[in-house]
């Protein structure tokens, strides 16, 4: 199990990407698959997500991307312990 925190920037930017005038909100599914599930993927199935825990998604208002923070959940347990 992992929790997914994502910022108000990065929901807004998600909305806006995820957003057409003449499709409405169709899109938004893709938006989601390029920008949440697929780089979620490689962490949950190889990564630091194996075991569960804390997924970050920021916005880099620079690049106009969104950036992803990934905590396993033995480093979240031993950051807690402490």
């Amino acid at each position: 199990m992992f929790s997914l925190e994502v910022s108000q920037e990065a929901r807004n930017w998600l909305a806006e990407k995820g957003y057409d005038r003449a499709m409405g909100a169709r899109p938004m599914a893709r938006v989601i698959q390029d920008n949440l599930k697929k780089p979620l993927a490689n962490e949950l199935l190889f990564g630091s997500l194996v075991d569960g825990g804390q997924v970050t998604v920021a916005l880099d208002k620079e690049k106009n991307e969104l950036t992803y923070g990934f905590q396993s959940a033995q480093k979240h347990k031993a950051e807690a312990a402490h």
